[in-house]
């Protein structure tokens, strides 16, 4: 028994540890480079886990492509709040303090448009495998899935192109403009890439917890 419960709680805190880190990514990308804390990721996690949700109820979708229609949902999102919210005052050189402001507002209108369409009743994932055993695969499947996520994102700024403009753009965004690199596009991709964890980690923490 004592055992059991070792492991038992050794894979929830792998578990709640991965899904922490898909949520961080993307706000630590997004601060690294626009050097300001991004309020609005929290209520595009939470978009996230809705998406999940009704792909999964209302539209019967199978797990694996509600689990992708997630990550393309939030990601979309977070682009959209980028250019409609951020890339005016990014483009007027608007000092940090206005970006937070900006976030902040970006975040209460998610919440309180979320509750407002769909209102803020708790709402529980439907049962994904039938656990039949303590450690249960949605515990396995959430290590899984974020380990690969976070693997392919390791080698995607250690290994790739895209990559190094955004580590070049975390070290100095305006030395990267100079030396010919798209600085607004990068941002375009940071927002993309965090947004499609953001949605990850939604879906995961529905699945976890509830909605």
């Amino acid at each position: 028994m004592g055992i059991e419960y070792f492991l038992q709680q050794l894979v929830n805190g792998i578990c709640l540890g991965g899904m922490y880190a898909l949520m961080s990514v993307g706000y630590s990308l997004v601060y690294s480079i626009m050097n300001f804390s991004n309020f609005a990721h929290g209520g595009v996690i939470m978009v996230g886990a809705y998406v999940g949700y009704f792909a999964l109820t209302s539209l019967n979708v199978p797990f694996f492509p509600a689990f992708l229609l997630c990550g393309l949902g939030s990601g979309l999102l977070a682009v959209i709040i980028e250019r409609l919210v951020y890339s005016p005052l990014r483009k007027r050189h608007a000092p940090p303090l206005y970006f937070i402001i900006s976030a902040m507002g970006a975040s209460i209108f998610l919440e309180n448009f979320v509750i407002a369409t769909i209102d803020g009743t708790p709402r529980n994932y439907p049962p994904i495998f039938d656990n039949r055993i303590s450690i249960g695969g949605d515990s396995l499947l959430m290590i899984v899935v974020s380990s690969v996520a976070l693997l392919i994102l390791m080698f995607i700024i250690q290994k790739t192109k895209v990559g190094l403009a955004i580590r070049a753009c975390a070290y100095s965004e305006k030395a990267s403009t100079l030396m010919g690199i798209n600085g607004d596009l990068v941002i375009f991709i940071i927002f993309l890439m965090g947004g499609v964890l953001a949605g990850f980690a939604g879906m995961l923490y529905g699945m976890r917890f509830i909605v």
